[in-house]
């Protein structure tokens, strides 16, 4: 198998839109990953603005939720994926049309587009990634005290349930949510939701200090095909991003 490319990571924050004359086209080892708290479109003209950059789908969908903060959120969201395409591409964001796949995986429609991307959302903040023609997901979470231990119980590996028990309290919590996100963002790449079994599968890091993944079942992948990266992005978030690359089955 041929060597894994080098990738180059561009995080952007805010929902501000390119200028047309300032688009461009990412490149092939590009991967961006845009983020935005929900409380900036604090004014009711930006919330506007925005809310008009969303399909009748997408606000039909905003209406449901019932609490305000979770509405903003969503629309932070999916306005963020718009915009953040579009700066890569010559399309308007009201253009962009998503379908869902057999498992929920959401995906570029129309306009044809060699771009693929992510989205996810938490409480204090929306994020998304986008790359070219390679498998991409991307999680995003809240950071809190509390190791939900049942949740390692369930659907940590011995591996990684192991590593959890055996880290001091004070680790313990960020240990849980890399390995949380990690597998979150490894199962929206793969697009097969929760089909897969979470215990099935570990996060470790080598000799030099990358996330690796260990099968510990057939799944019907190479873990060598696979890069993981994971940051803490603000005191409250912690991210994880999987990228598929070339030579995927």
């Amino acid at each position: 198998m041929r060597g894994k490319p080098t990738y180059k990571i561009e995080f952007v924050e805010g929902l501000a839109r390119e200028p047309a004359s300032g688009r461009r086209e990412l490149e092939p080892t590009e991967i961006v990953v845009a983020l935005c708290r929900p409380s900036e479109p604090a004014v009711s003209e930006q919330r506007s603005v925005l809310m008009g950059l969303l399909s009748d789908e997408e606000r039909q969908r905003l209406t449901r939720f019932h609490f305000e903060r979770d509405r903003v959120l969503f629309l932070v969201a999916h306005a963020l994926l718009r915009i953040t395409l579009s700066r890569y591409a010559n399309i308007d964001p009201r253009a962009w049309q998503f379908r869902t796949g057999s498992y929920g995986r959401p995906e570029i429609a129309d306009p044809r587009s060699r771009l693929r991307f992510s989205l996810s959302h938490t409480r204090g903040l929306a994020a998304c990634a986008i790359v070219l023609d390679r498998d991409i997901g991307l999680d995003v979470e809240h950071i809190s005290r509390d190791v939900p231990l049942d949740v390692a119980e369930s659907s940590f590996s011995s591996r990684e349930r192991s590593d959890i028990l055996g880290a001091s309290a004070t680790v313990r919590a960020k240990l849980f949510l890399e390995y949380w996100t990690l597998k979150e963002a490894y199962i929206k790449a793969r697009g097969v939701g929760m089909s897969l079994p979470l215990d099935q599968f570990s996060f470790c890091k080598d000799p030099g200090g990358v996330w690796r993944i260990v099968l510990e079942q057939p799944l019907c992948d190479d873990p060598e095909r696979w890069q993981f990266w994971s940051w803490q992005v603000s005191r409250n978030h912690q991210v994880a991003l999987a990228i598929g690359h070339a030579g995927d089955p």
